[in-house]
């Protein structure tokens, strides 16, 4: 053999021994931190990544609410909040002082979400300003969030920053989505509104007041929930019921529409460490609600500069319906939503269909 070909025989097979020796390690050295995680799964954190996905194309319109996504970051399972989430522990004072309960039976959460939305009047195609329609709008935003619940009610704080506006990137955003669609181009968007920093603070409750073989069975639950926002974004305060009834329904406090400070539908621990890991469960859910809006910065305009508005009704219906699907660590949510009117001239109720992704590890 070759002097070269012998030297690269012995380097590889020098190479392919290390790797051997390295997975060997690897897996000594795991396998005890595997099964002391399972022996004392009560004393672990968990983390969830959720993606929600809402669209009007779902349900075969494109105006008003035309679509958003939310991808959320999910700490949960926590007995107190920890000291080294450094981007939610300057807020610890405030929210240790809301009187948020906090138990040895309390679980603690904090998320992290990055948003946007976007909003349209019903003519895309039209250039020129439609004025009795909704005006061009787009928010993109992040928010951070922090939860507390026990076995039948959660209490959430959120607050979040973004911009309205050119640079929330939603035109851009909404244009390539409908290159890739082979839709319609929008050709309105020099009318959107101007370029304005958003803040909003949002307190919700949700409280189970009816459970039945909740992860055990046939069984479902009815979910009460009310909860309110102040910020240049929206003033609102809102109010209502969701029910599921299925298999395995899992122990969470359930879907939600795209809103600030709901998005995390972790199991409490006891039912993670308590399920199989691989069980399977379906549910179907309805929800009802309504919606007290002082102020919209998507309908009322920019807040300290002329642009265009509309006149907003005070009150607005929420309808949602759909199906969920878990499987161990996996969990499905399909849902068609329904809103009442939002505002004096607009023709239609708006419609859209959504889709909910989260994964838990």
């Amino acid at each position: 053999m070759p002097d070269f070909c012998l030297s690269n025989f012995k380097k590889s097979k020098f190479f392919f021994h290390s790797f051997n020796n390295l997975l060997i390690f690897c897996f000594f050295w795991m396998t005890p931190s595997v099964l002391h995680a399972e022996e004392s799964c009560l004393s672990r954190e968990f983390k969830t990544f959720t993606f929600y996905v809402e669209n009007d194309i779902f349900a075969g319109t494109d105006k008003q609410y035309t679509g958003g996504f939310k991808l959320t970051w999910s700490r949960h399972g926590l007995s107190t909040f920890p000291e080294d989430a450094w981007l939610h522990s300057w807020l610890y004072p405030v929210v240790n002082r809301l009187g948020f309960e906090n138990t040895p039976e309390t679980e603690n959460a904090l998320t992290f979400s990055i948003g946007q939305s976007v909003y349209t009047p019903g003519d895309i195609q039209e250039t020129e300003l439609i004025r009795d329609d909704r005006p061009y709008a787009g928010i993109t935003y992040i928010e951070i969030g922090f939860h507390r619940k026990l076995e039948n009610h959660m209490h959430t704080l959120g607050l979040c920053a973004g911009i309205v506006g050119p640079h929330s990137y939603a035109e851009a955003f909404q244009t390539a989505g409908h290159g890739i669609l082979n839709s319609k181009e929008p050709k309105g968007w020099d009318h959107q509104l101007e370029d304005e920093p958003v803040i909003c603070l949002i307190y919700d409750y949700k409280q189970k007041i009816l459970t039945s073989n909740i992860n055990a069975g046939v069984g479902g639950d009815v979910v009460f929930n009310t909860g309110a926002g102040i910020g240049n974004v929206r003033i609102y305060y809102n109010i209502g019921l969701m029910m599921r009834y299925g298999w395995n329904v899992p122990n969470d406090c359930g879907n939600f529409p795209i809103q600030p400070a709901t998005c995390i539908n972790a199991e409490l621990k006891q039912s993670v460490c308590d399920s199989p890991k691989k069980r399977f469960g379906a549910h179907l859910f309805f929800s009802a609600g309504s919606q007290l809006v002082l102020r919209d910065i998507l309908l009322d305009g920019n807040t300290f500069r002329d642009s265009h508005s509309v006149d907003k009704k005070p009150v607005v219906g929420v309808f949602v319906g759909g199906i969920g699907l878990v499987y161990g660590k996996i969990k499905t949510v399909f849902a068609y939503v329904a809103r009442t009117k939002s505002f004096e001239t607009q023709q239609d109720p708006e419609v859209f269909g959504s889709i909910n992704f989260s994964f838990q590890y």
